[in-house]
């Protein structure tokens, strides 16, 4: 197995394909699920949070890596949590889509819009209890009041024994605001405080660059010393890599494995398979 196999953490992406990688990390020559599997080990799926898939597409995925040690981490359908009314025949239909991936599902994805705050515990806990008691997931919220009082939200976390999301979007605006991929970006990526607790020990945390490296060097090299710390206490780590419209986010979660590794002895990842390929920095 490749040496992603092997990793103490997971390390992925949100999307396992983007059209601007194509023929800069991976070629057309095999499927783009089974290449990005080579390096990384797990997947934010955003995709089904703009569609279910049908069970065929969802047996495929299993297949693409069912030699390896890989999850899915898909985000519930925007008809569940983001509709005042959620839709939750669409949450059944979602469940018994994915369960294919039975062996290969890494926490679910559980996001609310900031309009969704306290007084509205109850709707998400109304989706939460949904889920098959097994499936594990990661809780994100956006109402400020959940971080100016985080406990707010313990009885539930512990109840279904769920982690919650670390957002992180320091760098996006930290950095130059009229870079053209970062105009939109700041509008759909929420300006924050940055959560460190790790409830039910799942870190899950989605760190949003900016294009330009020089405004991210800083926030990497605290996460990376954030999570060695959360390895060294037993705590599972899920590193998402963002950046605005995806380009850049194979080459910043390579640089975000290297910096772990001065703090872990940790192998390399593997080059992703293109004949004259350049080692990402």
């Amino acid at each position: 197995m490749p040496a992603s196999s092997h990793l103490p953490y997971r390390l992925g992406l949100p999307a396992w394909a983007f059209p601007g990688w194509r023929d800069r990390y991976f070629s057309s020559s095999r499927p783009a699920l089974s290449e990005y599997a080579t390096v990384f080990n797990t997947v934010e799926g955003n995709t089904t949070f703009y569609r279910i898939p049908n069970r065929d597409t969802v047996q495929s995925w299993r297949r693409s890596v069912e030699e390896r040690d890989f999850r899915f981490c898909f985000k519930l359908p925007r008809s569940v949590t983001h509709e005042r009314r959620p839709a939750l025949d669409d949450l059944q239909a979602f469940i018994r889509s994915v369960e294919p991936l039975e062996g290969a599902m890494g926490p679910l994805l559980l996001q609310f819009p900031a309009r969704v705050g306290p007084n509205q515990l109850p709707l998400i806990e109304s989706i939460v209890q949904h889920l098959p008691e097994h499936w594990t997931g990661a809780l994100e919220v956006r109402h400020p009041a959940f971080f100016s009082e985080p406990e707010q939200l313990d009885p539930l976390l512990q109840k279904f024994a769920l982690g919650r999301v670390m957002l992180d979007t320091r760098a996006l605006y930290a950095g130059d605001p009229s870079h053209p991929d970062v105009v939109k970006a700041r509008h759909e990526k929420p300006d924050l405080p940055v959560l460190e607790t790790v409830y039910n020990d799942l870190a899950f945390i989605r760190l949003v660059l900016h294009p330009e490296w020089a405004s991210n060097e800083v926030y990497v090299k605290d996460w990376a010393t954030k999570a060695a710390g959360y390895l060294g206490h037993g705590q599972q780590v899920f590193m998402m890599m963002h950046c605005p419209n995806n380009l850049h986010c194979p080459e910043q979660a390579l640089t975000f494995h290297r910096e772990l590794g001065r703090h872990l002895d940790l192998p390399e990842l593997p080059a992703w398979p293109l004949p004259q390929q350049q080692m990402l920095l």
